[in-house]
This record gives C-alpha cells, sequence and structure tokens, in this order.
C-alpha cells in the first residue's frame, strides 16, 4: 500500500524539492498554495492514518465511487474505508471538496507510486497569463516535481471536460515550462467528443494537430491519449499503468531528440572536440 503518512525524511525531501522552490528557480513566484483547510479532511497532522484512507479510497475505482455518491447523493456506503472516514472528526461532509481533494491525490499518486519529490495543489502563480483569452491564468490544479526537477502540470477533473478546459490546461503547461501536462479525469474519456474537441482548437508552438491513442503492447483497456505532450488520463482501469504508459512515452521523447539530432561537426569543433565522419548513411 502507498504511504501518505510521512517521515521527517519525506518531509525534508519534500521541502527541499518544493514546488516552490523549483518555480523560484525558474523565475516564477507564488502568490498561493491551497491547504488542508480546502479538502475533505482537514487534519493537519500528517502522521494520522486518515491520509492514508483517504488516499486509498480515491485509488480504488469502487471505494472511490461509492464516495462520491456519499457526497453527491446521500447514498450510504457500508465500506470500511468510508466509514472511518466519515466518522473521523476533521472530515468535512461538502460535496464541492471532492474535486480539491482529487487535486491532492494527483500529486500523492506521483509522489507515491512514481518517486516524485513534491506536489502542491490549488497554486496561483504571480504574473502569469492565458494567451488566448488576456487573462489570468488562475489556480493550477496540481504541480508535481519529478525525480528529475522537471515540472508536470495536472488538470484534474472529477466531471467530463470541454475544448476549452483543454486549452487551459495546454496554456497551462507551456506557461510554467512544464515537462508535460495530465488531463486527469474521474469519469470515462468519450474518444469521439474528445477527437471534436481537439479538432477545434488550435495548438500553440507546434502549429499543428496530432492527437494520438496509446497504449503498451499486450496490455488492452490501458488507453491513453496524446495532445502534444497533453496526455488524457482517467481513472477506468488501473490508472497507475496508464500514468507508467505517459511517462513512458514521455521519456521516449526525450531520447528521441538525441536520437535524432545530436551535434554537427562544427558545434563538436566549437566545444573542443576532434571530430571526423568516418562512415555515413543515408536511407
Amino acid at each position: 500500500m502507498a504511504r501518505t503518512r510521512l517521515s521527517q525524511r519525506q518531509i525534508n525531501t519534500r521541502a527541499l524539492f518544493s514546488v516552490q522552490q523549483i518555480l523560484l528557480s525558474r523565475g516564477f513566484e507564488i502568490k498561493k498554495t491551497d491547504t488542508v483547510e480546502k479538502l475533505l479532511v482537514t487534519e493537519t497532522n500528517a502522521e494520522d492514518d486518515i491520509w492514508i484512507t483517504l488516499f486509498k479510497i480515491y485509488n480504488n475505482t469502487k471505494l472511490r465511487t461509492e464516495l462520491k455518491n456519499y457526497l453527491y447523493k446521500k447514498i450510504e456506503s457500508h465500506s470500511d474505508e468510508i466509514i472511518k472516514l466519515l466518522k473521523h472528526p476533521k472530515f468535512k461532509n461538502e460535496y464541492n471538496r471532492f474535486d480539491k481533494t482529487f487535486e491532492w491525490y494527483a500529486g500523492e499518486l506521483m509522489i507515491n507510486k512514481f518517486a516524485a519529490f513534491s506536489a502542491s495543489y490549488g497554486v496561483l502563480v504571480k504574473d502569469i497569463m492565458r494567451n488566448t483569452t488576456g487573462t489570468e491564468s488562475g489556480d493550477f490544479d496540481s504541480l508535481v516535481v519529478l525525480r528529475d526537477t522537471n515540472l508536470a502540470y495536472f488538470e484534474c477533473k472529477a466531471g467530463t471536460f470541454d475544448k476549452d478546459l483543454i486549452m487551459k490546461c495546454y496554456e497551462r503547461m507551456l506557461s510554467l515550462n512544464c515537462q508535460f501536462s495530465i488531463l486527469f479525469c474521474v469519469e470515462k474519456i468519450n474518444e469521439k467528443k474528445l477527437i471534436w474537441d481537439t479538432s477545434t482548437i488550435k495548438i500553440p508552438v507546434v502549429n499543428c494537430h496530432q492527437l494520438n491513442k496509446i497504449k503498451i503492447k499486450g496490455k488492452q483497456n490501458l488507453t491513453i491519449y496524446d495532445l502534444h505532450n497533453c496526455y488524457f488520463i482517467d481513472m477506468s482501469g488501473n490508472v497507475e499503468n496508464k500514468l507508467r504508459t505517459a511517462l513512458r512515452i514521455n521519456a521516449a521523447k526525450i531520447n528521441q531528440l538525441h536520437f535524432g539530432i545530436g551535434l554537427d561537426n562544427e558545434t563538436f569543433n566549437t566545444l573542443g572536440y576532434d571530430i571526423q565522419t568516418i562512415d555515413f548513411q543515408g536511407y
């Protein structure tokens, strides 16, 4: 089981490689970051077992659905984890906190399962504007510091999404120079609607449009979608394997740049190397 109860070493690592510190090193300043006061649980003690329980609920399709049904429709649940959550003195029975807690979960999932250093949710960054609207960018749902200290951005959606949200996700990724973004949604992605929505927007920087449907060979029902480093991932099936696919594809793209471009002879000489091409074949 993933641990979300923090040791002192983990706390120190999260502070050293915090989202705030990484953004500062890139010239960005955080205006505010949301705290546990916005979540379903407002327990400030990171050692409390309730954080493990809350992560387990969000990481399980059945439990997550039961929690959402309780919050939105008042349908009772008999699962031990849900009962434990509801009885906790710092639990807030407010359905609008479900989305914000989903933002928290996205960061914790990356930390606990994929060795990310840290994450912050509800992040407002100073002097960031949206090019398409000329307005402030607004809150970044979840920013994650990856193990190589690059940033990843998660746009988290408990319901459906449209072309405006896709564009917002893409622009936010570009504005902070994130390595990639993930539009992370609870509900299953409607592929036909996704194709239509993405076809109606203009992708900045690359000035083209290519939506790919990807899965690891031999892995059924683990499909993700890629729109120029903006990945679309829903919570159906094994979400960890879907995220794993996105991370593998992202790493492959980076390496492919090195394989395909390289350095020309003049650049090698400028850097202080003697180089002689002894064989070259074009295919």
